[in-house]
């Protein structure tokens, strides 16, 4: 019988909420009952931490204002998730089987909560580098990073990703990564968060670059427990209508539909496997969330029946996909044609697929009939709606020209992906290996970039030998966004527009003429980048001339309070960042002790400061 996991009140938040060993449980707080600004989280935050999800300090203060840092973010979610319930402590076994080795890279004291994150697919390796690594663990969560995870944590991550609206709901969109805008609008849609404040007009801002605090972060938990509703459960599939995303279980003799979306994660002996690959009759382990079932775990088969090649079951193929094969047999009845077919370079793997009645059969360049087409013949087969509309019997020995759109992997095979007269078409590699020249000189298939030229060698369908060039281009801009990733990547401004490109592993990276890397960027500085195709080869930062004594002036083209840092343009048009700390000391040029609050653009400003790993530091800031 299906079965309902209640959230359970005994969750312990010790390091994501508290940072002293002995716990305060109150009814209130006095720096949250007698502070008027922070109302609005009173209610959620009395209810949290009466619950003992989050817990008060020693000196029987709450600190609302206190910002969270990513890691105990993630702790959190973990925990709402069920890392530490009896009810799920299988799960977390597996999921450390499955990944204490890929976590283990991040020297991270948390692997149970976050290879359970990971079990489940609400992480992935590039979030645990985002939000896990030793750079990013313990920095302040920002409100746009914390309306990612929280889409991540509702099971919804494809949903939030392309997530659209007519109007931006938020006056200050243009300010949101634009990578992220989706995730807001998404979580503003479900009502999990909302504005900050509003500009001028009365129009809300989101403040998507302030730190998520302790108030905001209770408010946050008791909307999402509520939004979460999750559940494990074992059953039987009854039947699967994976177009529609259904799959109907039979929990013990009640039978209910169960929804899936895309992040749907399905498991059997410790691997992913895809959810076309389920069967009726499958017994079944699930966790729902969200309204949705989030991971499916294959305990037991399901139907299986052995079927001669003529009465295969139909195997569905992508749209306009292009195969070549080996034709195993043919039949026609009233039912229409099919035909099984096999790898070229393994004819033990099969597949039958049905024929289009308006296919188009050719033998050697000419049009022929379906009755000309023998078995052993090597085709080239285009499909449309899963049914095969053409099948052309050729030499499978040929070379493709065209330009590379991207690689892709698999646990089995290599694929490319190349954008030629035809529209992008998908090559498979040989089983063997293909040898791969870029620029002439030997190369992996991961120094191939997207946008290169290529020249695919194909015998008997399969990529046997690649020869690819690069192109170069030179781009100027300012910096915008850094991404920190197994594929890393920075956004620049050109000409107004935000572009993203990826970093090649062997990218050179230059700060004020001096070699540095990708952790030594910042925001907001002038970057000269040297595409690969359209990977970044290398990349220069400029600086404004700094004095032998560690002065530089300028004019304010921008501040940011978040990151404390002050963008300013010297005479010749260069941009620079200054950062300032908690210890900088303002003044105006009256000698006037002021803050960071009086720099305003268009001032002009003299600092005095350092430059530490190619980033200047100021000591004094004197606004004139």
């Amino acid at each position: 019988m299906k079965f309902n996991r209640l959230l359970s009140c005994v969750l312990s938040l010790i390091l994501a909420f508290t940072m002293v060993s002995a716990s305060v449980y109150a009814s209130g707080f006095a720096d949250v009952d007698n502070d008027p600004t922070v109302s609005w989280a009173k209610s959620a935050i009395d209810e949290m931490t009466e619950a003992g999800y989050i817990k008060g300090y020693e000196d029987g203060s709450f600190k609302p204002f206190r910002a969270i840092s990513k890691i105990e973010c993630l702790l959190l979610m973990s925990r709402i998730l069920g890392v530490e319930e009896s009810d799920y402590s299988d799960i977390a076994k597996e999921a450390e089987d499955m990944y204490s080795q890929v976590v283990a890279k991040y020297n991270t004291t948390y692997s149970d909560e976050l290879c359970y994150l990971m079990y489940l697919g609400i992480l992935s390796e590039n979030d645990l580098v985002n939000y896990a690594s030793s750079a990013n663990a313990n920095t302040e969560l920002l409100r746009q990073q914390a309306a990612v995870l929280m889409s991540k944590m509702l099971g919804e991550d494809t949903q939030a990703k392309n997530f659209s609206v007519d109007k931006p709901t938020y006056a200050d969109n243009a300010k949101i990564s634009s990578a992220l805008r989706a995730y807001v609008e998404f979580v503003t849609e479900e009502g999990i968060m909302n504005g900050m404040d509003s500009d001028a007009e009365g129009n809300p801002q989101f403040s998507p670059t302030t730190s998520l605090t302790r108030a905001q972060m209770a408010m946050l938990l008791s909307r999402m427990i509520k939004k979460v509703d999750k559940s494990t459960s074992l059953g039987k599939i009854e039947s699967l209508d994976i177009d529609n995303d259904v799959i109907t279980i039979d929990f013990d003799g009640n039978v209910d539909e169960c929804q899936i979306n895309a992040d749907t994660v399905v498991r059997k002996d410790g691997e992913d496997i895809d959810l076309s690959e389920l069967t009726e009759g499958n017994e079944i382990s699930i966790v729902e969330v969200f309204g949705h079932i989030q991971l499916i775990e294959v305990l037991g088969e399901g139907k299986t029946t052995t079927k001669d090649p003529e009465d295969t079951e139909d195997k569905e193929v992508p749209e306009n996909t292009v195969i070549y094969a080996k034709i195993v047999s043919k039949s026609e009845n009233s039912n229409g044609k099919k035909i099984t077919l096999a790898d070229t370079e393994n004819s033990s793997n099969t597949a039958t697929y049905p024929v289009s009645s308006s296919c188009k059969f050719y033998l050697d360049g000419e049009k022929v009939n379906f009755s000309n087409l023998s078995k052993n013949d090597m085709v080239k087969v285009v499909f449309s709606e899963s049914e095969i509309i053409s099948i052309s019997a050729e030499d499978l020995n040929f070379t493709v020209k065209g330009t590379l759109d991207r690689v892709e992997f698999d646990d089995d095979s290599v694929y490319l992906y190349v954008d030629g007269d035809d529209g992008i078409q998908n090559y498979v590699v040989s089983s063997k290996g293909a040898t791969v020249k870029r620029g002439g000189t030997v190369a992996e298939y991961r120094d191939l970039a997207s946008g290169d030229n290529v020249t695919l060698t194909l015998k008997l369908g399969k990529v046997t030998a690649i020869s690819a060039t690069g192109s170069s281009e030179q781009v100027k801009g300012v910096l915008k966004q850094i991404v920190i990733a197994s594929q890393p990547a920075v956004t620049i401004l050109v000409d107004g527009k935000e572009k993203t490109y990826n970093v090649r592993s062997d990218a050179k990276i230059y700060i004020a003429n001096a070699e540095a890397t990708i952790y030594d960027l910042r925001p907001n500085i002038t970057v000269n980048a040297i595409l690969d195709s359209s990977e970044i080869q290398s990349l220069s930062a400029s600086s404004v001339a700094v004095s032998g004594n560690g002065e530089l002036s300028g004019t304010v083209s921008g501040i940011n309070t978040s990151y404390k840092v002050i963008t300013i343009k010297d005479d010749n048009g260069n941009t620079q960042s200054v950062y300032y700390s908690t210890a900088t000391k303002f003044m105006k040029a009256s000698g006037e002790t002021t803050t960071a609050k009086s720099v305003e653009k268009g001032a002009t400003l003299s600092i005095t400061g350092a430059e530490k790993n190619g980033v200047f530091e100021a000591n004094i800031i004197i606004i004139k």
